[in-house]
């Protein structure tokens, strides 16, 4: 049975023991199981499909949320534009993916997707005219537009006109229904019908994926899971965040935009964590995550640190291509009393981070509505870690559209920061450099730059000293 966190009889916190299981680690998750495709009925109507678990979950949030949860990218045209072109490759692209033509509803209880026809498909409108001044504005206005989810489909595409030969793309999908890999697909896709590229398929639809959920949780295959987030999950106190303008908690409050300062490691040091990984028999992401973490404790004074921790999906066969909302998170949780020494907290983190990822499937929103505080995963959220290859594929603006037509990233409108606080450890066998995107509403760019000193301090400390005690 895996041992987390408990709580005495007047509710106060346990000692969180330093790995779930310290005489086993996590077992091998097995293959996983082929999800099949679903039986489509062929007729003009809609099809009625069950949604996930996951889309459960964020249904029952979304009255809460102060803004729309939405994945939004823009895009600076810039050529000669077909709009009339781009409305067909919308239109096509829509016809692949059942989910850019769906909206949801509750139909005896439980949430269903409502997939409406290929033909019934929303194109974009005509290009609206703007002046340059006027975009940032138009761009924002357009992502911050709600979507009614139980009448609309719940992606749109805004065609910005600032001249003859000078457009911008607005596109914005619902949190219900892609993530940030899925915008990138959708864009490379769209690209490729606008400039007559083949038309590919995807092996499977998010409904196939969402039933194949669906009947692991009835089977009990998530039960394990689910028991063990409750254990893990009992206790855990928000990271108390070094922020030096606002409290990021305080009731009301909108975020501010989001900024990011990246910093390259020097390689002295990025060689020392590598050989530091290699001391411990484990990866850079669990030095970086560790010295993450005594970064917060430094700072808060707290010792038993739980951060966010992104899990990359579309691993399955099928997954690849497919339009959704796959990505998942784990709640990384590190007990860092008893003035352990460095080596032993990346051991910590080793051990700990290892179960937490080896039950991700299950989505932790449900988990938290059993909890004493059932907003608490979110509250864990506020402050993220993640970590991944220096370059991670081309970035999702950089899709070919043919002809003289160029398409590049446009920023000019601020997005509004995701949490208070994330850090982004980027690596490779040669360099390392690390990301800290924030809320600037709560901090200063002169904080962030002191986290940054003193986060490339610790990953020093935790490469040279490993015997050295953390107080």
């Amino acid at each position: 049975m895996v041992t987390t966190v408990l709580m005495d009889e007047a509710g106060t916190a346990a000692p969180l023991p330093a790995d779930p299981d310290p005489e086993h680690r996590p077992r091998p998750e097995p293959e996983p199981d082929a999800v099949p495709p679903l039986p489509r009925p062929a007729g003009p109507g809609p099809l009625y499909f069950a949604a996930s678990p996951w889309q459960e979950a964020l249904w029952a949030g979304l009255a809460h949320r102060a803004r729309p949860p939405v994945v939004a990218g823009t895009l600076r045209l810039t050529g000669p534009l077909d709009a009339q072109a781009l409305a067909a490759a919308w239109r096509a692209v829509a016809g692949r993916h059942e989910i850019l033509r769906s909206h949801y509803r509750l139909h005896e209880g439980r949430l269903t997707q409502v997939v409406s026809p290929p033909a019934e498909a929303p194109v974009p409108v005509s290009p609206a005219e703007v002046r340059p001044s006027q975009v940032a504005a138009a761009v924002a206005a357009e992502r911050d537009r709600p979507f009614d989810p139980a009448r609309e489909p719940l992606a749109r595409l805004r065609l910005l006109r600032q001249g003859p030969a000078d457009h911008v793309a607005v596109l914005v999908l619902h949190e219900l229904i892609a993530d940030g890999a899925a915008l990138g697909l959708l864009v490379t896709e769209l690209a490729a019908a606008y400039r007559g590229g083949p038309a590919e398929h995807p092996a499977l639809q998010y409904a196939d994926l969402a039933a194949w959920q669906q009947q692991r949780a009835a089977q009990g295959r998530l039960d394990e899971s689910t028991e063990y987030w409750l254990r893990r999950l009992n206790g855990a106190e928000p990271a108390v965040l070094p922020w030096d303008l606002s409290a990021p908690g305080t009731p009301g409050r909108v975020p501010g935009a989001g900024r990011a300062l990246s910093f390259p490691l020097p390689q002295e040091l990025s060689a020392k964590i590598a050989e530091a990984s290699r001391r411990h028999r484990t990866g850079v992401q669990v030095v970086g995550l560790a010295a993450f973490q005594l970064l917060l404790a430094c700072w808060s004074g707290q010792r038993d640190i739980s951060v966010r921790g992104p899990v990359p999906e579309r691993g399955r066969c099928g997954e690849q291509r497919m339009l959704g909302p796959l990505s998942r998170a784990v709640v990384l949780r590190t007990d860092l009393t008893g003035a352990p020494s460095f080596g032993e907290v990346v051991d910590r983190v080793r051990h700990t981070s290892a179960w937490d990822f080896a039950h991700h499937e299950v989505p932790l929103e449900p988990v938290a509505a059993q909890l004493r505080r059932p907003r608490l995963v979110e509250q864990l959220g506020e402050v993220q870690f993640g970590a991944g290859p220096a370059a991670d594929g081309p970035r999702w603006g950089a899709a070919s559209w043919g002809g003289r037509l160029r398409a590049e990233p446009f920023t000019a409108a601020p997005v509004p920061a995701a949490r208070p606080l994330s850090l982004l450890l980027r690596h490779d066998e040669r360099a390392a450099h690390c990301v800290f995107t924030y809320d600037s509403s709560v901090f200063s760019e002169a904080r962030v730059r002191q986290l940054r000193a003193d986060y490339f301090g610790l990953l020093g400390d935790l490469a040279d000293h490993p015997k050295a005690r953390f107080r």
